[in-house]
């Protein structure tokens, strides 16, 4: 990706989780364009909701661990870069973490609704938004940069942006998260998946030539 397209990304995604941030801990109810965007999903029928449980599981535990295990082995044993593996493993799981404790601080009610899967977190920010968009946009970015094949790289960028999209989708429709929850989500996860990336570019090759 182009630097300054990079730059602009990163301070837009800042200046929304702020605003998101602030709005949402001057009233843990509904924002106003929650009401608009759950409303603009009423489209969505009953019979999909088994799709989009099944997509909300690939931003779950199971699915987060599955693709993770999956990448390191892949960066081990095939591409041999351990430096990646570091930055990838530490992106993922710290940024659950980082999702858990901003649960915890801000400690926004979930949307007082049926909610169609089981749960027992706060609602802000949308753990499966953030973790979802930083183990994929992670996994895209590793595409990249290792795989020679244009029609590849290509297919998994864009299967990784369907599936971040869908990932904070299924989580309103499945009426466990406002809007907002989820763009916050998206925001801080794209921060921190930035973050890691840099570090794993300013100091990726010396450490993987010191294996």
């Amino acid at each position: 990706m182009n630097r300054n397209w990079t730059l602009t990304a990163i301070a837009v995604s800042f200046v929304v989780a702020l605003l998101t941030v602030w709005q949402v801990g001057q009233t843990k109810g509904a924002l106003w364009f929650d009401k608009v965007i759950t409303s603009s999903l009423n489209w969505v029928p009953e019979s999909s909701l088994p799709f989009f449980i099944a997509i909300t599981e690939m931003g779950d535990k199971v699915g987060i661990g599955i693709l993770a295990l999956i990448t390191v082995l892949w960066l081990a044993f095939k591409k041999k870069d351990f430096a990646g593996i570091a930055a990838f493993v530490f992106a993922v799981a710290l940024g659950n973490e980082v999702s858990k404790l901003l649960k915890n601080m801000v400690g926004r009610p979930r949307p007082e609704v049926e909610h169609l899967v089981d749960l027992t977190s706060f609602s802000f920010p949308s753990g499966h938004a953030m973790v979802g968009i930083i183990l994929y946009f992670f996994i895209a970015y590793l595409i990249l940069k290792h795989v020679e094949n244009k029609n590849i790289r290509m297919l998994g960028a864009v299967l990784a942006g369907i599936l971040i999209l869908l990932i904070g989708m299924s989580r309103i429709v499945l009426h466990v998260h406002y809007a907002s929850d989820v763009v916050g989500g998206y925001a801080l996860g794209f921060m921190w998946v930035s973050l890691w990336i840099f570090l794993y570019e300013k100091y990726g090759r010396k450490l993987n030539r010191t294996k």
